[in-house]
């Protein structure tokens, strides 16, 4: 048996119980084992990313509920996967191409472009997976899937194309947000509004007649080249007599009409709007209702069109803005300028200002999903934690719009139709046709663009397990138990498996979404590149170790708050972990071969009071990770091991270790062995170390020699037994502390050994517990006064404490203070008194409170009564 190192060598044991655990395979799944199935999808991360904090979060809670699940005898399964993030990986390959050969991927064509995709992402898998590796994920690697996998993409294809002849795919021009930098089209859901400093420029806008002139407030004047109305809100009695008439629209030689419509702000600029319907959404819908026609001037390009007038056609719209400006200057049509705030759209993966586009696009309608998903979280077969994310999802669903789901990429699962070139018609297919569907032709020509990648995400949960065969891994784990994701992919993830849950399979596709929090800075800002915030898990792995971090992580995890996360914080949590260690190497160096788990540890005092409270933590530490607080989970198996395990047990079982019988060394075995099991889920490098070095040798017959494939210690039997008087450990504790306040309140260095006196006798068998942690050179135990002049003495309850200070101690100040103590305790007294004696309290308290207050009292009328004692002497 090899003794344990004066340290944990996290970085080379990290590697090596992965590695174990992999080839032993306790973390695949167990169809054919009999036990009940429990299962979990993984939120595949992005194939072009690296491992965040934000995945270290989530991944690190995940585990924390697979290794938990699987301890307490289910067939747990977490499936793992990658997404292949259409947009943000074809950016990275074509930014690739053009710096190493200054090629489009048009240059290189469709098939050679692709070859390269997949060849990026061959390399980039094993990336993720390695650093989920790192994190400890103990997911079923048999079952790794990838959203364009074969299987997966038959899955898309199949809905889209029964989508598509149920009428719930439809194409068609609308209008949609345009990526010009990354040339696709957006979902709503896919647009960041970003707060900029601009400008609110007012332009005269001549009336036709040549009566005046109208001024139009806009945020965009080179769009105004496309302008086909004013509109007026029709209660503003400013303008409604210039309704019906024109006005010349600047820098053009057309006239536009002066409407009235009700989505005008009559206080936003001067009550007046330029509507141009080909590139605002409300002006869009406005132009619609009041007949007015679109004109294009921006380009797919955002370059100006020839619509917009020689003068303009080919800018970009920027520079267009610029020249617009100067030319509305030089004809002294610029009423004014003013600074002004607002919410511009932008790309959420290019970053780019997106542009307002009709466009021909694919759309699906998500109303009917949107009811069925409604009615899910209100009748409670999905239950939200917390609770206050459901009000979100029910008015987003309530207003839900259709969604734009194709996109103008390469990368991505491509569209299903086909269009035949001899007649037009529009085929589509799960499969490709051989021929067209009503001219027979076998000229086809499939759609060249790709579907939003949330169309695959959105199948995620039940496409992993095969969907849509009727495979035995979908009967056994669909739905899934639980999705544990952040609230910022409400809608973009959560919102969408629902719905394609309850339409494909009639089942919601989990029963419980746990929304972390996000992880920010100390300061609670958000980490970013460019704050230079940003706190590296990778590199936190390195420096403290992957246990402090999941550790930190797991602590701050309260529901409804984000993490603010310090190098503090992993110092704490790295300390933590060094405790358990070092409590279990000292364990490890008092234990003789003889003392393993199956001898039955013969029971005293400290081990009945240290049974108590395992069983309550551990009873606490378990309703708490089933109902997600794994920040009290955590907290409670802190204290148990600091405080409860380290701080007292193992200094009342000293003497025990160093002298006792090997029945009565099982006792701190079989409590080492309980808080390896119970911390596995949480810190598993460290657990699974210490547990081979102190159990080699020392567990049942039978049971797994990895701690990974143990159970939950909940129902231990030792934590079954009962006996030994509940008090005697607390009268312990009180005790010690009243030594350690004694020798601090006065002036007694901690570390200075004094001799000690004590009246509770019962406490005789910790006096070298008690000598030890409170470092007392000799404690007396007496019935009798062990008040004397040259004692502190301090009142505990039933009895008091005194510690020697000849030659240290000022009789004088320790009569004041015990007659300080006196006073403060008569006026707590007193007010009790009279609080009980009120009947109105007495009979409308809570009977909890008013024997709490009866208690309270007694004890002051005790601690008072003995303190009157000492200064009568």
């Amino acid at each position: 048996m090899q003794e344990m190192d004066k340290a944990f060598d996290f970085k080379t044991a990290q590697h090596r119980w992965y590695e174990r655990w992999e080839s032993s395979r306790i973390f695949e799944a167990q169809p054919g084992s009999g036990k009940k199935p429990w299962s979990i999808v993984i939120p595949p991360p992005n194939i072009t990313g690296n491992l965040h904090m934000g995945h270290a979060l989530v991944f690190t809670l995940h585990d924390i509920l697979t290794r938990f699940k699987r301890a307490q005898g289910y067939d747990a399964l977490w499936v793992p996967g990658v997404d292949h993030a259409g947009i943000a990986t074809q950016v990275v390959v074509e930014r690739q191409l053009k710096e190493a050969e200054g090629k489009t991927r048009h240059d290189v064509g469709r098939e050679a472009f692709l070859e390269r995709l997949w060849s990026w992402k061959d390399e980039n898998q094993g990336a993720i997976e390695n650093q989920l590796r790192r994190l400890g994920a103990s997911v079923d690697w048999t079952r790794k899937r990838f959203t364009m996998d074969p299987d997966l993409n038959r899955a898309v294809r199949k809905v889209f194309a029964a989508s598509y002849k149920a009428g719930r795919i439809y194409k068609g021009p609308r209008m949609i947000q345009w990526d010009p930098a990354s040339q696709t089209a957006l979902s709503d859901l896919e647009v960041k509004y970003v707060e900029r400093h601009g400008k609110l420029w007012h332009i005269r806008y001549p009336m036709a007649d040549g009566s005046g002139f109208m001024v139009v407030a806009t945020t965009r004047p080179e769009t105004m080249l496309g302008d086909t109305g004013v509109a007026v809100h029709p209660e503003d009695e400013r303008y409604g007599h210039l309704v019906g008439r024109t006005v010349k629209l600047p820098l053009t030689d057309r006239e536009i009409p002066i409407v009235a419509d009700s989505f005008v702000d009559p206080k936003f600029g001067t009550g007046c709007v330029k509507l141009t319907p080909a590139h605002d959404p409300n002006d869009n819908a406005a132009g619609k209702r009041l007949g007015l026609p679109s004109i294009t001037v921006i380009g797919f390009d955002a370059k100006m069109t020839a619509a917009a007038g020689p003068a303009y056609a080919g800018l970009d719209r920027f520079d267009c803005r610029k020249k617009v400006i100067h030319d509305l200057e030089a004809l002294e049509l610029m009423e004014k300028i003013e600074p002004y705030t607002h919410q511009v759209s932008v790309s959420d993966r290019s970053g780019a200002v997106l542009e307002p586009l009709v466009s021909e696009q694919w759309f699906m309608k998500v109303d009917e999903a949107a009811a069925k998903a409604l009615a899910s979280v209100r009748d409670g077969r999905i239950r939200f934690t917390p609770e206050r994310w459901a009000g979100v999802w029910e008015h987003w669903l309530v207003n839900i719009q259709d969604w734009c789901i194709s996109r103008q990429l390469w990368w991505g699962h491509r569209i299903p139709a086909w269009t035949c070139d001899a007649c037009g018609h529009l085929n589509v297919e799960e499969e490709a046709p051989a021929a067209c569907g009503s001219c027979g032709s076998t000229a086809l020509t499939q759609d060249p663009d790709t579907l939003d990648t949330w169309f695959s995400s959105a199948l995620w949960p039940f496409s992993v397990f095969g969907w849509p065969d009727e495979t035995g891994d979908l009967k056994r784990y669909y739905p899934t138990s639980v999705l544990i994701t952040g609230y910022d992919i409400l809608f973009f993830w959560v919102a969408r498996m629902v719905m394609a849950g309850l339409t494909w399979t009639d089942e919601v596709p989990f029963r419980d979404v746990y929304f972390n929090a996000l992880v920010r800075d100390e300061h609670g800002a958000k980490m970013s590149k460019s704050k230079g915030n940003v706190i590296d898990p990778l590199q936190t792995m390195d420096d403290y170790g992957t246990d402090a971090l999941r550790y930190s992580l797991a602590a701050m995890a309260a529901p409804g708050t984000d993490i603010s996360l310090s190098v503090s914080r992993l110092e704490a949590s790295r300390n933590f972990c060094n405790k358990l260690w070092n409590a279990a190497r000292f364990v490890q160096m008092n234990l003789t071969p003889d003392v393993t788990l199956a001898v039955k540890p013969d029971l005293g005092e400290a081990e009945y009071w240290m049974i108590r409270r395992m069983r309550e933590s551990l009873g606490l530490a378990t309703r708490a990770i089933e109902e997600f607080r794994f920040h009290e989970a955590a907290e409670t198996l802190y204290h148990l091991v600091w405080d409860d395990f380290c701080a007292t047990y193992i200094e009342l079982a000293k003497v025990t270790l160093q002298n006792g019988t090997a029945a009565q060394k099982a006792a701190i075995l079989h409590f080492l062995d309980i808080l390896l099991r119970a911390l596995h889920p949480v810190v598993p490098f460290l657990t699974e170390e210490i547990h081979a070095a102190v159990m080699e040798g020392r567990l049942p017959q039978g049971e797994p020699e990895l701690l990974a494939a143990r159970s939950w210690p909940l129902d231990d039997p030792l934590l079954g037994v009962e006996g030994g008087d509940p008090d005697l450990v607390p009268r312990f504790q009180e005790v010690l502390t009243a030594f350690l306040r004694l020798k601090a309140d006065n002036g007694v260095d901690p570390a200075r050994r004094v001799p000690a006196f004590c009246t509770l006798t019962a406490l005789e068998p910790f006096a070298e517990g008690l000598k030890s942690i409170g470092r007392l050179e000799s404690l007396t135990f007496s019935g009798g006064d062990i008040h004397a002049p040259t004692r502190a003495v301090g009142v505990v309850t039933g009895g008091t404490v005194a510690l020697e200070l000849a030659g240290l101690k000022d009789p004088a100040a320790e009569k004041a203070k015990l007659e300080k103590e006196r006073d403060k305790l008569e006026k707590e007294l007193e007010a009790s008194l009279a609080r009980l004696a009120d009947e109105s309290f007495v009979t409308k308290a809570p009977e909890a409170a008013v024997n709490k207050m009866r208690a309270g009292a007694a004890e002051r009328q005790a601690r008072l009564a003995k303190i009157r004692e000492l200064l009568s002497v």
